[in-house]
């Protein structure tokens, strides 16, 4: 590699280590949000959080390598542009087609290493990390209530709750569908209730205030009893509920390698092809997308280098609201596209690789375009106006003698043109 080229790739490892630390960041904080609240007091411990957090890294890590790229490209050849080396590098008759095939290269080995790890790495870790989340809910069932919604993962009991308090384990609005006497039907009606979990009896306790019991015995029909209470507690047997490491051979689409889906396809087709139909295309939806998004880090930087020279700034407000403009039509065609394959609309494989296939075809117009210097392509202005901003020299007096320099050089060259001699090369 020529030392220009090693130059240009550098000028990349910068911003996009900055940039997927920072994306990591961001998603690992979105992620705490959601499910942190569910986990912190619920008896679980922290190397248990950490461990679970560490597993949804693998799926954070997918995403923000291609988003990185892109914003390490809008950066760097932003910069390049700002800083007038495109313009240097021009003029000495280096194309901006050569400047970017290194970063290219460089980015194929990255592709490579992606899809290698979308494939073998981030399987085994969605694996973990649902037997995890099941042995953790299976610990805390509460964990997975919502307001207004039903739980169901207590064995021979149905709750829902209209609101709910995780901090004080506080139920407003309680109703309890009981099963667990064969023959006898159930319904617990209450203001509010506490609820507790004993790991000892291994059984919930579950203090109900103000309410009713309704009791019916289906063997008898005239056999109905009304119970008014203030105050009764409900011990609810819970086996296998405290945190065990749940052991499972069943992995979910997420969690094979493209070769295990093919064989699990393969077996489906020998079945029942027209059964399981849906569960094939869902399948082969999951393979190509292995692929398709490793392949989606070359698209971006066909994107984001001439975006980059465009704007001429290499300063992350204006790379990161591109990137994040981009990577939303990729996600939006990316989300789609899978829902009508798994429809039956399109085949999976044209809509895995319709997104990339679109923004390639953009970024060679784009490519195209400043390399003709044709009309160049109209950035937002808000953009533009941030760009200026932040590239704007604090040295206003600095610019003035540069410009007063510029000036003279011009005279002088004026001056040595029109000289006597100047014709016969003196």
């Amino acid at each position: 590699m020529s030392l220009l080229s090693r130059y240009i790739v550098r000028e990349h490892l910068s911003p996009f280590l900055y940039s997927l630390a920072l994306i990591v960041f961001l998603f690992v904080l979105n992620f705490a949000f959601q499910i942190l609240g569910k986990i912190l007091g619920k008896g679980i411990g922290a190397g248990v959080i950490l461990e679970f957090f560490f597993y949804n890294i693998a799926w954070i890590l997918a995403m923000a390598v291609p988003m990185a790229v892109l914003i390490a490209a809008l950066m760097a050849f932003g910069r390049l542009t700002g800083d007038h080396e495109i313009t240097a590098l021009k003029s000495c008759g280096v194309s901006l087609t050569k400047l970017i095939r290194p970063v290219m290269l460089a980015s194929l080995l990255l592709v490579l290493g992606l899809a290698a790890y979308n494939n073998w790495v981030l399987p085994k870790f969605n694996y973990k990390s649902s037997l995890l989340r099941r042995s953790i809910f299976r610990k805390q069932p509460t964990m997975q209530m919502e307001e207004s919604l039903f739980l169901f993962d207590v064995p021979d009991y149905v709750i829902h709750s209209r609101g709910i308090d995780h901090a004080s384990r506080r139920m407003k609005g309680v109703t309890i569908f009981d099963e667990s006497e064969r023959g006898v039907h159930s319904t617990i009606l209450a203001d509010s209730a506490d609820l507790y979990f004993d790991e000892e009896s291994s059984r919930f306790l579950l203090t109900l205030y103000s309410g009713q019991i309704h009791r019916r015995d289906w063997k008898n029909e005239l056999d109905y009893n009304l119970i008014d209470f203030e105050q009764s507690v409900l011990a609810i047997k819970a086996r296998n509920m405290t945190l065990r490491r749940q052991k499972s051979k069943y992995r979910g689409d997420r969690e094979q390698t493209a070769a295990e889906m093919l064989e699990r396809i393969r077996r489906w087709e020998e079945r029942d092809p027209d059964k399981n139909a849906r569960k094939i295309r869902s399948y082969w939806v999951e393979i190509h997308k292995k692929f398709s998004i490793p392949v989606a880090v070359l698209v971006f930087v066909l994107i984001g280098a001439p975006l980059g020279v465009k704007s001429g700034s290499g300063n992350l407000a204006v790379s990161g609201g591109l990137s994040i403009l981009f990577f939303l039509i990729y996600w939006i065609f990316l989300i789609g596209g899978e829902d009508l394959a798994d429809r039956g609309f399109v085949s999976p494989g044209v809509a895995m690789w319709a997104p990339n296939l679109l923004l390639a075809l953009l970024g060679l117009w784009l490519l195209r375009s400043v390399i003709r210097q044709g009309t160049p392509v109209q950035l937002p202005r808000w953009l533009v106006r941030l760009a200026k901003r932040h590239d704007e020299p604090e040295d206003r007096t600095a610019v003035e003698e540069q410009r007063a320099m510029a000036r003279l050089a011009a005279e002088i060259d004026e001056h040595e043109e029109t000289a006597p001699g100047a014709e016969e090369g003196e």
